[in-house]
């Protein structure tokens, strides 16, 4: 492109300001540089302005990373019957279990034996004045509501049921001590192979052994009540 007013005045090219041209190409387009060559000649003449650095580029705001929340743990469902796998809530467990029940009836009649005779002892016991006596039938008699006791915990162990006895009062009358202590010998005697004959009737284990333990207990009875006959009697 020719410039008319450079041509016009050739003198005052050195001369001319170009600033204001500048100051329009800066505008138009700051990457071109129009009319180096008059730039180059002309002496003195002022650059011109460096154009403005392009804005700095925005910086990215730096990501928080948000912590990872852990799954929560699922409880671990509970364990349906759990008790059903106790060993002591068996269906048929190894002791007291299926096979005691066959004893049922026989421990119900030892029950209610050994509740009848306490309820003798203690009957004969208001009615002699023998001292000596009087202690051994006062000690049968706690030892027999020991053995009820022990019995009614079988019965409940093998059925889940309180057994409950026969309400009762036996009102013994016998000729002298001598013929009370020989019934209460022929009972001791006849408890303990009664219990002996139902400890080899039975299957269960802990049957077995509760029935063994009784019959040694009136065996041992049987013998201090023959004792204390014989003081009696001589």
């Amino acid at each position: 492109m020719e410039n008319s007013i450079l041509g016009q005045c050739p003198e005052n090219a050195a001369a001319y300001d170009y600033r204001m041209y500048d100051r329009i190409w800066q505008r138009v387009s700051p990457e071109l540089d129009p009319y180096p060559e008059v730039r180059a000649e002309t002496a003195g003449a002022v650059p011109p302005a460096p154009a403005e650095p392009p804005a700095p580029a925005p910086v990215p705001a730096p990501k928080l990373e948000t912590p990872a929340v852990p799954a929560p743990v699922e409880n671990p469902a509970p364990a349906v019957n759990g008790e059903a796998q106790l060993p002591g809530a068996e269906m048929n467990p190894c002791c007291m279990g299926t096979q005691a029940r066959e004893s049922l009836d026989v421990l119900a009649g030892f029950i209610e034996e050994e509740l009848a005779e306490r309820r003798s002892c203690l009957s004969l016991c208001r009615r002699i004045h023998n001292a000596s006596v009087t202690r051994l039938l006062r000690r049968i008699a706690h030892e027999k509501q020991c053995a009820a006791r022990d019995m009614c915990s079988a019965y409940y162990l093998i059925t889940g049921q309180s057994y409950t006895p026969a309400i009762a009062v036996d009102q013994v009358q016998r000729d002298s001590l001598a013929a009370a202590l020989r019934s209460c010998y022929h009972q001791e005697a006849c408890n303990g192979f009664n219990y002996a004959r139902a400890s080899d009737g039975t299957a269960d284990l802990c049957l077995q052994k509760l029935f063994d333990k009784l019959s040694k207990q009136s065996y041992r009875r049987a013998e201090e009540i023959m004792c204390a006959l014989g003081q009696v009697l001589c």
